[in-house]
């Protein structure tokens, strides 16, 4: 007899012999009176029944038996009628289903088992919520999981010792000296850029938690501004205009399906991208001052390499969050050479005042600033996402001036910029903007590399752009390197022990002072007039043709990938 409630909450019926009845039924019959299909290929074996029988007993009944209309025999639930009886009860909640004949209750009695033996079980999620049932409940018994406790002491450890494992190899990895070339192209696409990139992310990073519109971070936070769609949303725009029949602005668009207009992830900008930054640029135990910090990576990545970073972020869930990151990784032994490990500084607030949030003096500006009304971030009237591009680029100049009014003499700033365009779709130059507000603060313009990104499904989608619009898919981020001073000064490269560099990567930067190797070239593209109709003239370039061959084809997914969101 089931005489223990489960946690109090009522049920919906209680069978004759006592059982609790809580999922939805259409009625109790006796166990007797229910006839197994002669025919069910399923098999279950004892340890399976007893188990069922089990949660039966201490929880009561959680599903009902499927029962044919048609011909009246069970199709799905045949181990629960036998785990009926293991318990002790004589009653079962049954449902009816009607078939409309006998091929498909048959291919539901085989999709019963079949669909449930084709999910995949995430051991790591399975472990950490068995170890919780064990820590925190009381009253509640853990082989009503379904795993027995041997199985879940076992699956307890091993998840341990795997989670200690990971990391293990993860800060090895990065314990060794990472050697790159100082080029002017960084490739972030495959190599031993992709493997650094992935033992930093197994340490824990999660960069994409804080953006989250919700409590639970599970809808995204950022949205697309008018003037750039998402991929997405292109798709879903057509499909809606020739459902109607008519074209319609993308205002229109926005107004009538707000949630297209959604990021689908989050970004987590590249750990590798920092480490080169401040190893090449700051000093061991340096300072850096991030106006515009987003997510924890920057300063994640700082203190782990011995740096002291202080970013300003306007949005305090995100800082909240970044916190919260830092926390569960700070236990990590410091890596490489540093000499110590100092917890990163994040401040909320509007970093227009950063001078006066963060004040002191810094060994490196190092940031990645929005991107206009790219990204729209909030609903704050001081977020300068919300401003069209003359009011922002005067605040976003604003904000340069105070942070490179605080770096030290013969230092650097680092800034990763992209060009962006505007609603006609011309570039608004914003990386030439860049390059004139630290200009016009007294910073000499350095060094520009290239951060080639991975294209993902741009390469899908590129073909029919380009055909009518003769846009090129931006797959790229420009570094921007400007010095304040004497880059041969720079304590980047001055140290103690002059054998310190001897097999690093910085002997290269030391003996250039900090320039980088220039390895491209750029191919600058203008329009006269109307783009589409200059494409229109064209027609359709054979490069274009031979990309449509292979136009949403799972051969280049399954090579290029998705869209991995990374800055």
């Amino acid at each position: 007899m089931n005489e223990k409630p489960y946690n109090g909450t009522p049920p919906r019926e209680v069978t004759p012999d006592g059982f609790k009845v809580y999922c939805a039924y259409d009625e109790i019959v006796e166990t007797d009176s229910l006839k197994p299909n002669p025919r069910n290929p399923n098999r279950h074996p004892e340890a399976q029944v007893k188990m069922l029988a089990h949660i039966i007993a201490e929880q009561g009944w959680r599903a009902p038996i499927t029962v044919s209309r048609r011909s009246g025999y069970i199709v799905r639930g045949h181990a629960r009628r036998l785990a009926s009886y293991e318990a002790g009860s004589r009653y079962a909640p049954i449902e009816w289903q009607d078939y409309d004949n006998d091929s498909a209750e048959m291919a539901d009695l085989v999709a019963d088992n079949r669909i449930a033996e084709l999910a995949v079980l995430d051991q790591d999620a399975i472990a950490g919520i068995l170890a919780e049932l064990k820590e925190n409940t009381d009253d509640l018994d853990p082989e009503l999981s379904g795993f027995t406790a041997e199985q879940i002491e076992d699956m307890i450890a091993e998840n341990k010792t795997d989670r200690e494992a990971e990391e293990q190899a993860a800060r090895l990895t990065l314990g060794e000296r990472f050697l790159i070339p100082p080029f002017t192209v960084l490739d972030s696409r495959g190599g031993v850029w992709a493997e650094r990139k992935k033992a930093w992310k197994r340490l824990g990073i999660r960069s994409e938690v804080g953006r989250g519109a919700d409590d639970d971070n599970t809808k995204a936070g950022l949205t697309y501004n008018i003037s750039s769609q998402p991929p997405g949303a292109y798709k879903a725009k057509n499909a809606y205009e020739e459902k109607i029949g008519q074209k319609i602005s993308w205002e229109e668009f926005a107004e009538l399906f707000p949630d297209a207009m959604a990021y689908s992830a989050t970004s987590i900008f590249d750990p590798v991208l920092c480490e080169l930054a401040y190893r090449w640029f700051c000093p061991q135990g340096g300072t850096i001052i991030d106006p515009f910090a987003g997510g924890s990576v920057r300063g994640v990545v700082a203190a782990l390499t011995g740096r002291k970073y202080t970013g300003c972020d306007l949005s305090g869930r995100q800082i909240e969050a970044n916190v919260i990151n830092w926390e569960e990784i700070s236990h990590i032994s410091v890596l490489d050479d540093a000499p110590e490990v100092t917890p990163p500084t994040w401040i909320n607030g509007d970093s227009s005042h950063i001078d006066e949030l963060a004040p002191g003096e810094y060994d490196l500006f190092f940031t990645c600033p929005p991107y206009a009304d790219l990204e729209v971030y909030s609903d704050k009237p001081e977020d300068l996402s919300n401003k069209e591009y003359p009011e922002f680029l005067q605040l976003y100049r604003n904000v340069i001036r105070r942070a490179t009014a605080m770096l030290k003499p013969d230092s650097f700033a680092v800034i990763v910029v992209s060009d962006l365009r505007d609603k006609k779709g011309f570039y608004r130059n914003f990386v030439s903007d860049t390059i004139d507000a630290f200009q016009d603060v007294g910073l000499k313009f350095y060094n520009e590399a290239i951060l080639v990104n991975t294209a993902g499904g741009l390469a899908i989608r590129v073909g029919k752009q380009f055909e009518h619009s003769r846009k090129m898919g931006k797959d790229h981020q420009n570094v921007l390197v400007f010095c304040n001073g004497d880059p041969a000064q720079s304590a980047a490269f001055r140290t103690e022990d002059p054998q310190e560099y001897a097999e690093d990567i910085n002997s290269y930067l030391k003996a250039g002072a900090g320039k980088l190797g220039v390895n491209h070239e750029k191919v600058l593209v203008f329009a006269k007039g109307e783009p589409e109709k200059a494409a229109e003239t064209i027609g359709t370039p054979e490069t274009v043709e031979e990309a449509d061959r292979y136009d949403n084809t799972a051969l280049l997914k399954e090579i290029l990938g998705e869209d991995t969101g990374d800055e």
